[in-house]
């Protein structure tokens, strides 16, 4: 295999003079530089990415860390990501867990789009300084190096509960949390607050999933083997568990909505094909993967940014 050693011994010139070259640097002599890439061109030399990265101090890649690579938003997520990086001539890094903290700790990207829940803000803070611009889809976190891009959560949630409360009369409303502690989750909530307490509601349930259809099929066993009063409304933080929940329900031979009614959140692709169809909010990922994904090329280049919060739409369907 050629080295850089043979394409500077057959070209006559030294090392850092055939790095200089292979790297596009102006100071050379055009005429040095085209007998350099034509010899590196006849004996076969392909110079290390890596090493041509380190020399310039870029990549030219996004990281892009998600918590898992199962979630039914992550692909319009990470279409929209992809399909702007290509546009501005960059490339994505998908990763999770432990493989994205030791991205983020060796440097291999110009900057990082977060999701993954998992990542510390401890971490995010201390390897954004000499990592470059972090940017967080699903939480805020304050720091000099660290930008966020989040949903309007709190006011379609609030919306979307209100809808559900006005649409016919309910006794025993509950909310299903997703994972605890999240951006999501709490923001959510708050939305479901301000719309109980609008409407003089001041007893709830609350039951706590995991973000996943078979954590809402959980809630609804675990009430029927308590033996607790089934709520006639769940207002879940997600539509996988809401489609959890009125699968079992289901199973139980509850009458959705005119028993129990049901909503959800994100309005992925299988809340419009089940049965009743589920009434959730859709946002839509693929223009907030676009948005982030510019954002983090506009850091790079030190131009001008404009943080946008996505919005949420309400989609009424037949489930409460």
């Amino acid at each position: 295999m050629a080295s850089i050693k043979d394409v500077a011994k057959a070209s006559g010139v030294s090392i850092s003079t055939v790095s200089y070259v292979l790297n596009d640097d102006p100071r050379i002599p055009e005429v040095t530089a085209s007998k350099v890439r034509q010899i590196a061109n006849e004996i076969g030399y392909l110079p290390s990415a890596a090493a041509r990265n380190l020399k310039k101090q870029n990549t030219k890649t996004i990281l892009v860390a998600i918590s898992d690579f199962g979630g039914p938003v992550y692909h319009e997520l990470l279409d929209g990501i992809q399909h702007q990086l290509t546009k501005e001539g960059y490339t994505m890094i998908v990763s999770t867990g432990i493989s994205s903290v030791n991205l983020l700790k060796e440097r291999s990207a110009d900057a990082a789009i977060v999701t993954d829940i998992h990542l510390s803000n401890e971490l995010l803070i201390k390897t954004a300084k000499n990592f470059g611009p972090i940017i967080l889809l699903d939480r805020k976190l304050s720091d000099e190096f660290v930008y966020h891009i989040t949903i309007d959560n709190e006011e379609a949630m609030f919306e979307l509960t209100s809808k559900a409360i006005t649409s016919r009369k309910r006794n025993k409303i509950a909310y299903v949390h997703g994972v605890t502690g999240t951006y999501d989750n709490q923001t959510r909530f708050q939305g479901f607050l301000r719309a109980i307490h609008s409407h003089q509601i001041s007893t709830y349930s609350e039951y706590f999933g995991l973000f996943t259809k078979q954590s809402g099929e959980d809630i609804v066993e675990q009430i029927i083997r308590k033996e607790e009063p089934m709520p006639d409304l769940f207002i879940c933080a997600n539509d996988e568990m809401a489609i959890g929940i009125m699968d079992r329900l289901k199973v139980h031979h509850f009458d959705i909505p005119n028993t129990v009614g049901i909503c959800g959140f994100d309005d992925i692709d299988l809340s419009s094909y089940v049965q009743p169809q589920l009434s959730t909010v859709k946002i839509a990922h693929r223009e907030w993967g676009m948005n982030a994904a510019l954002t983090a090329v506009q850091l790079i280049r030190k131009e001008a940014v404009t943080f946008f919060v996505q919005k949420g739409q309400v989609i009424i369907r037949d489930s409460f």
